[in-house]
């Protein structure tokens, strides 16, 4: 690591957000800058496209210069609920650090701060006081509430009942736990403060924890990372609100800060739900960062992948493909199983520190970690051969698929924790520089032209948003008409797949095919026709199991072929749909854009106005699994046994009944019933194909409405921002022409400034891109 090179880099790095701060104070303090555009309703606060975006930009500036000061690399970890982030987390960590529960665990985010040399893990919580001033507010209020009109708005367990005693009683939060026990308490504790302000109506001070700093912070040593020496940079994760979690419409805002200030995203992601719209939406927000920061994605919950799921390289493909196209690289993604990864990897860490698991009865974890590397009938005595569960744990780790990610990501970000976090410094300066400098080229034009040209401009953009609106409602009309379309195509295209698998399926089932099925695998079979009923009759178990696996086997595989179809036609159809969508709005409103820019041009303006990117978000469907528990084998008597020795010894015996009337000799025989079968796979394929439709005109619905909601929306922001400024401009221009002259002055100055930042922080980048390269090689 070139220490000296990174010092300086460091350096220079700090001495430009410092000169980015100051500009920005400079900025705000201008006449008409974003402290007037904050100070009066009238005037939007977004004033064309710097406005709001700069004014926002302060809180990055001091979140990065606080990063440069100690070199720290900020690794974002972001997912939905019931994705495993907290699992995940654990497992990159190698201990348990945060807790899991069957509800939101991330109401505040939460940074783990690797620290050489701290095996117990220790939360400090200095900004503290907010939490306290609430649960003085809640005991307030729980003086004056009943238990039970409490329990029926929210969950009361053991934990909220501690919670509430804990407030009722006075005990304020720590601003420091030691251990895993006290801290999960804590973190449960203000994850279900959050719950309970919900059900009393009083506000948690989300606010006071919008600065990286306020947050809790866990330090403790990486087990991955452990004995890897010292290196000029920190590495900390940061453990980021859901956007569903806990219902909170407030934490996407959040999330969406959070990530913006991070050094890199990694998103954990449900394997099982890889298309669901909760997803969706922390993709919409890792795209709101866009590639400012670097991105990576563990897809989680892999251990349940069956012979018929996608494998790792068609996860790899459908994500950089299509779920996040244009975001991240196959190379970025991991399929993982977190919950394999820490359980194996904490039993490796306990044998080798304790040379002993904990007890089983003590610690559940151990009774899980059992259960995965040695099966559901393991014994208390096989936890005590240390030999054989290092062993099963060595197992279990490689099968977690965690090797990959930890060498790839973790011991990489560690390595490089200091480019990292000059990298990130050097980004959100290149983008404060040139969203400064478009916020003030736009100023200094709105004071170069005559204020009847600016009531001319206003007037006519004025014309053009009318015209917008009208347009909007014709164009929804058209892609609404393409909509409809494309769902009668794909319902045609479904019906005629069920005509043909119902076909493959009938021929599957023919007697001559199952007949040459038995006779190629020796099976002696006797095939039953009476009263319709198809039955297969076995008098070998073996043989009868073999030709029902035979028959299965056959049947899934020609099903599974016809469904493979089904993913890539719809797939490729709604592939289409979207672009067409995206060019049918394009063609609607380009005309617009291209007109509001010519007339801005033709003022004297430069605009940057764009039509936003139509994002229809994932239109693919989760496939069922048909076959589950559709074949079974049924045995039945031959029937009772006459004549023989039994007849012979009654003559004998002069007693032909003797009570053995009552007794039947049977002989088994095993009935495939084949007709029944086959009805349940033809219902099977026909309830299939119904819900296919009912959901793909669901999934579609959300997303095209949805894309279309926020792309109106975008561009109609930016043709009120456009107007805004205009006004605004208005109202300089009506000024003393002496005034005007001086703000001119002023505005050109800070323009050189920002040139001079922007110039610096590319030639940064650029020297942190080429130590990045050497390091790699």
């Amino acid at each position: 690591m070139y220490t000296q090179t990174i010092f300086e880099l460091s350096q220079e790095a700090e001495r430009l957000l410092q000169l980015a701060l100051r500009h920005l104070d400079t900025v705000t303090a201008l006449p008409g800058g974003l402290q007037a555009e904050q100070g009066h309703a009238e005037i939007s606060p977004t004033a064309h496209s710097g406005g709001h975006l700069l004014a926002a930009q302060q809180d990055t500036l001091n979140n990065e210069l606080r990063k440069i000061t100690r070199l720290e690399m900020v690794l974002a970890i972001v997912g939905t609920m019931k994705a495993g982030k907290s699992t995940t987390i654990n497992a990159i960590v190698g201990t348990e650090v945060l807790p899991n529960r069957n509800r939101p665990m991330t109401a505040l985010p939460t940074l783990i701060r690797h620290t050489q040399g701290q095996k117990e893990p220790v939360l400090n919580f200095i900004h503290v006081e907010p939490i306290e001033r609430l649960m003085h507010e809640l005991q307030e209020k729980l003086r004056d509430i009943d238990r039970a009109k409490l329990a029926l708005k929210l969950e009361v367990d053991k934990d909220m009942n501690t919670l509430l005693e804990r407030i009722i009683g006075g005990v304020a939060f720590e601003k420091h736990y030691l251990g895993a026990q006290p801290i999960f308490q804590c973190l449960k504790s203000l994850n279900d403060l959050v719950r309970l302000s919900r059900a009393l109506d009083v506000d948690f001070p989300f606010a006071d924890y919008a600065a990286i700093e306020h947050i809790p912070v866990i330090e403790v040593e990486f087990v991955h990372l452990a004995g890897l020496g010292e290196n000029p940079g920190q590495l900390t994760l940061l453990d980021t609100p859901g956007p569903n979690e806990a219902g909170q419409p407030h934490l996407q805002k959040m999330l969406n800060e959070q990530l913006a200030r991070a050094s890199a995203v990694l998103a954990v992601m449900d394997y099982t739900q890889l298309k669901s719209i909760s997803d969706q939406e922390v993709r919409q927000a890792i795209a709101a960062v866009s590639k400012s920061v670097p991105l990576y994605a563990l897809v989680n919950k892999f251990d349940q992948k069956d012979r018929n799921s996608d494998d790792e390289e068609q996860v790899r493909a459908t994500i950089s493909g299509t779920l996040m196209k244009g975001y991240i690289t196959p190379g970025q993604i991991f399929p993982v199983s977190s919950m394999w990864g820490y359980l194996a990897n904490r039993a490796r860490h306990e044998i080798s520190t304790y040379g002993k698991l904990p007890d089983h009865q003590d610690q559940r974890w151990v009774q899980d970690f059992a259960e995965a590397a040695l099966g559901r009938r393991w014994r208390t005595a096989d936890l005590d051969d240390l030999t054989h569960i290092r062993h099963a744990a060595d197992l279990l780790w490689e099968d977690s698929l965690f090797e990959k990610p930890i060498n790839m990501l973790l011991h990489a970000a560690h390595a490089n924790a200091s480019l990292f976090a000059l990298r990130s410094a050097s980004h959100k300066l290149l983008n404060y520089a040139q969203t400064s400098r478009d916020f003030l080229d736009f100023r200094l034009q709105g004071l170069t032209v005559t204020a009847d040209q600016l009531q001319d401009n206003i007037a006519r953009l004025e014309e053009d948003m009318a015209h917008f609106t009208v347009r909007q409602r014709v164009v929804s009309e058209e892609i609404s008409h393409e909509v409809e379309q494309a769902m009668e195509a794909a319902q045609g295209f479904i019906e005629l797949q069920q005509r043909e698998i119902l076909t493959l399926v009938e021929n599957s089932f023919s007697e001559d095919n199952l007949h040459q099925m038995s006779v190629t695998h020796g099976a002696e079979v006797r095939w039953s026709q009476q009263d319709g009923s198809g039955e297969l009759i076995l008098e070998d178990e073996e043989q009868a199991n073999r030709l029902l696996s035979l028959i299965r086997s056959d049947c899934e595989s020609t099903i599974f072929s016809c469904q493979q179809g089904i993913i890539r036609e719809l797939s490729l159809r709604f592939s289409q749909l979207e672009t067409s969508l995206s060019r049918t709005l394009d063609d609607a409103l380009r005309p617009i854009e291209s007109h509001v820019k010519e007339e801005l041009h033709r003022a004297g303006f430069r605009t940057r106005i764009t039509l936003p990117v139509f994002q229809s978000g994932s239109l693919q469907i989760t496939m069922p699994q048909w076959f589950n528990g559709a074949i079974a084998a049924e045995e039945s008597p031959v029937g009772n046994a006459r004549g023989g020795m039994r007849e012979t010894v009654s003559r004998w015996l002069n007693n032909p009944n003797w009570g053995w009337d009552d007794y039947v000799m049977t002989k088994t025989r095993y009935i495939i019933d084949v007709n029944a079968i086959k009805g349940r796979i033809l219902d099977s394929v026909a309830t299939f194909c119904s819900q296919i439709l009912k959901a793909l005109a669901a999934q579609v619905d959300v997303s095209v409405t949805a894309g279309m909601a926020t792309f109106f929306a975008e561009f109609s922001q930016s043709l009120s921002s456009l107007q805004k400024s205009l006004q605004e401009s208005l109202t300089l221009r009506q000024h003393h022409q002496s005034t005007v002259a001086v703000l001119c002055q002023k505005l050109q100055q800070s323009l050189a400034t920002v040139r001079w930042i922007e110039e610096d922080a590319r030639l940064l980048r650029d020297d942190i891109q080429t130590l990045f390269a050497a390091e790699q090689r």
